[in-house]
């Protein structure tokens, strides 16, 4: 959710590009 509202500050395929970031490393935490 953090990373959605920075996406929409910072606006964009940055934006979005941390978004997937943070998802990945959370899905990452979890698998492990």
């Amino acid at each position: 959710m953090v990373g959605f509202l920075i996406g929409s500050m910072f606006g964009g395929t940055v934006g979005v590009f941390m978004m997937c970031m943070c998802v990945a490393a959370k899905y990452g935490d979890t698998q492990k």
